[in-house]
């Protein structure tokens, strides 16, 4: 293979060069933008829940309470026994749980939503202990709450203040500022979970909706195995049973849209398309080459190349195209990801996830995440695309093979 020779013959055909270069680095461009792309909307679907270091939130639909005085449950998360919530941390494939409490409370003087957890548990709201703006996080049995920053603001409220929920009195250690965090189960105060417990089974209006026991839960918060999200959120369903409201990344998915929810298969697709129109232009651009060398290629027969050497030169000639093409199609990719992530992104979050009386100033807004769409370009989908290049280099020279055995010297000579 003769590199000085091949130097000047790409440079000698620069526009066959260039088309042959610049087509491969387009298909290539869309396999790795396509890619990326359909890698940053599931990326983006995760988020919601990724902040509270959750894959997966199970809740219970019920019935709309008769009467709104007290403690109630929102319609969108019922009671989910203590036996149901052992069958489920047995399920394999979980790697942190823990269960919550949502409750709608409706005193005298004014209406609280209600989220009792473990303080302890850094899983579901236990990732607030993050966002405390004043004061401090709450601990375990010391009868101590949490406020929302901007329910605090309303009511004046201050870490070392009391406030009275449900007719519990309850010392507030710290103020969260929510908004920063997640969007899901979004509370103005957050108590410890035996608080919240006792405050539901001393309800009759959260008894006459849905018995409740004191170690009953209405939300879990799972994290999990990555590859069982799916299988799990089966296997949760089942127990549950037909109300069951589950949550994960592929439901959020869904929410963006059947234009954002670029699926795996429908990613391949499209990228092969593009490589196969990519590939037949490649390879027309260097038969058209191939024809236009007919002369050169006898000459060279008849001075003694073989048509191996010739074969290996026109591979070699093949690979440093779509070589340069995959090199360019990932600079090209590159700046498409850049500009990809400029876009914001608005994530719907379902009202049952963070629900709010319709009949109360915003209850019935639409509640959206919104982010930076989070498009990168995997390093091993770039070598992925480098490979790619010079495997069709490779491949669109040996198909050429053929046609170089059949030009004959003294044909070409005799035609000169």
């Amino acid at each position: 293979m003769n590199l000085i020779y091949m130097g000047k013959e790409l440079y000698h055909r620069k526009r066959r060069t260039l088309t042959a270069v610049f087509s491969l680095a387009l298909g290539i461009t869309i396999l790795i933008t396509i890619n990326a792309l359909s890698k940053a909307y599931s990326e983006a679907a995760r988020m919601p829940l990724k902040e509270i270091e959750s894959d997966i939130i199970v809740q219970r639909a019920g019935n709309v309470p008769e009467n709104l005085d007290g403690a109630v449950f929102a319609c969108s998360a019922v009671t989910i026994r203590k036996d149901e919530v052992n069958q489920i941390r047995q399920l394999q494939g979980i790697q942190g749980f823990v269960q919550a409490l949502l409750l709608w409370v409706f005193d005298a003087d004014r209406f609280t939503i209600v989220l009792g957890f473990d303080p302890k548990n850094p899983v579901g709201p236990g990732a607030l202990r993050t966002q405390v703006t004043q004061g401090k996080f709450f601990e375990k049995g010391k009868n101590q709450a949490l406020a929302e920053s901007s329910y605090a603001e309303t009511y004046d409220i201050k870490p070392g203040d009391t406030v009275t929920v449900g007719g519990q009195d309850f010392q507030i250690s710290g103020i969260v500022d929510a908004s920063r965090a997640t969007k899901i189960a979004v509370a103005n105060i957050y108590l410890d979970m035996e608080d919240a417990q006792r405050m539901a089974k001393e309800s009759k209006q959260v008894q006459n909706v849905s018995p409740f026991e004191s170690n009953d839960a209405n939300i879990l918060f799972i994290k999990a195995n990555p590859e069982q999200i799916d299988s799990l959120a089966r296997s949760i369903k089942k127990i549950i049973g037909e109300k069951a409201s589950i949550s994960t990344p592929a439901s959020f998915l869904k929410h963006l849209g059947s234009l954002f929810s670029l699926s795996d298969k429908f990613s391949l697709a499209t990228s092969l398309i593009a490589l196969v129109i990519t590939i037949l232009i490649v390879l027309k651009t260097m038969a058209g080459n191939l024809a236009e060398r007919a002369n050169e290629i006898g000459v060279l027969k008849a001075v003694g190349w073989s048509n191996k050497d010739v074969v290996g030169q026109v591979i070699g000639e093949s690979i440093i195209q779509c070589l340069a093409g995959g090199i360019l199609g990932l600079i090209f990719s590159l700046i498409a990801a850049s500009m990809l992530g400029l876009i914001q992104v608005s994530i719907p979050i379902p009202w049952e996830m963070s629900p709010t009386p319709h009949f109360l100033p915003g209850g019935g807004d639409p509640v959206f995440k919104t982010l930076q769409l989070p498009v990168s370009i995997s390093w091993r989908l770039a070598v992925f695309s480098i490979i790619l290049s010079t495997t069709i280099g490779a491949v669109t020279g040996g198909l050429l093979s053929r046609r170089i055995s059949r030009i004959k010297p003294s044909e070409v000579l005799k035609n000169e």
